[in-house]
């Protein structure tokens, strides 16, 4: 996405309004007219940060760091397509973190230094242009790598997941290698290093292990998060927390999707699909955005039904929606909300592919018509949480 600050002033903004309550206590008579108790909340909030969270950012940091060695070992137009598999399935678990786009991801503004889009290949050809007779990364050229090197490191419209696309990928297949210069290739192994650190951050601001080398990465450039986000989840209620309530953190997990799933019906697919703007496609040179907006409603289930499965169709006994299927005030609500959550994904794989070529079929607004669906059966859900 590419709505700069929209989650770390989110997050910013629910600082502040979680400040103006009481922290609940755990006694049983405080809890008698609530939906749920402060122990089941948070087995629910623990599980979802280590199960979900946590989980799925390792995920990512993996396939990133085998990003980086396939684009390292290039050498032919197998290399090429075994890079292209592999940041399918990276772009996959980056899609399957974006209903958890608060905390960490927002606030040190990780979304959209990866992932914003259309990527800028005005800026990239006029780069290419200007230093074509250079030998980026290599002795003589430091002048001409150090600028391309910070304009990964510090940009958005030139790095990320979308740089790496539209290096390797043509039309929705991997291009030849042949056909890519020495300087491109090196723009694609930044980019990914540059990914691949930017999932290392993710790990270890929500609590997760990173190994001695990964460390050493995140010290190379000075990074430490100001809060352990995992920690501070789970301690929702207790002194030190940002969440002055339990419940309060159990409805972001709601938040976080309803944020993606409003994402990708306004933005994802609505701004291409209405005409609003017909540029505005991801990853179009993979042919990889209704797998895009697929997982990103997908990682609504994750969140939903815990765990970070591909496939999950039962719900976790401490998941969100578990204990709710287990509660007479929650239960039909939660059984809406799967309903439509199963409707919105079949909607979304109907669309006729590749949109970048169909924006504007029926189908694709039926996806849209059916996550409306979906987001006002978790706002339903939501008000039966106080």
């Amino acid at each position: 996405m590419n709505k700069i600050f929209k989650y770390s002033m989110m997050f910013a903004a629910a600082l502040a309004f979680t400040m103006g309550f009481t922290s609940c206590s755990d006694d049983d008579n405080d809890e008698q007219d609530v939906t749920f108790s402060s122990s089941e909340l948070k087995e629910v909030n623990a599980d979802y940060v280590d199960n979900t969270v946590v989980a799925t950012y390792r995920n990512l940091a993996d396939y990133n760091k085998q990003l980086v060695a396939d684009l390292n070992a290039m050498s032919d137009d197998a290399g090429v397509a075994k890079a292209c598999e592999t940041w399918t399935q990276s772009r996959k678990w980056w899609e399957f973190s974006e209903a958890f786009l608060f905390g960490a991801a927002g606030d040190y503004a990780i979304d959209p230094h990866t992932d914003t889009w259309p990527f800028d290949r005005t800026q990239f050809d006029k780069y290419m242009s200007l230093y074509k007779n250079a030998k980026l990364g290599e002795e003589g050229f430091e002048n001409e790598t150090n600028t391309i090197n910070e304009a990964i490191a510090t940009g958005q419209n030139l790095t990320g997941f979308h740089a790496v696309e539209y290096l390797i990928f043509r039309e929705g297949q991997p291009r030849h290698f042949a056909d890519m210069t020495a300087n491109e290739i090196y723009f694609a192994k930044t980019a990914a290093q540059d990914l691949y650190l930017s999932s290392l951050k993710l790990v270890s601001a929500w609590g997760g292990k990173v190994s001695a080398d990964e460390q050493a990465l995140l010290d190379e450039v000075e990074f430490a998060s100001s809060i352990n986000y995992g920690e501070n989840f789970k301690n929702a209620g207790n002194a030190g927390s940002t969440y002055s309530t339990v419940v309060l953190a159990s409805k972001e997990i709601i938040a976080g999707a309803n944020d993606i799933i409003g994402e990708v019906r306004d933005s994802k697919i609505g701004a291409p699909a209405t005409g609003e703007d017909v540029n505005y496609i991801e990853s179009p040179h993979a042919h990889n955005s209704i797998q895009d907006f697929y997982d990103n409603i997908m990682s609504v289930k994750h969140a939903l039904y815990g765990g970070c499965t591909v496939d999950g169709t039962t719900p976790e006994a401490k998941s969100l929606i578990g204990i709710c299927l287990k509660n007479d005030k929650t239960k039909a609500a939660a059984q809406n909300v799967m309903t439509n959550l199963e409707n919105a994904l079949s909607k979304i794989s109907s669309m006729k592919k590749p949109f970048v070529l169909y924006y504007t079929d029926q189908s694709a607004k039926d996806a849209m018509e059916a996550l409306d669906g979906l987001e006002e059966s978790l706002n339903a859900l939501d008000k039966l949480l106080d």
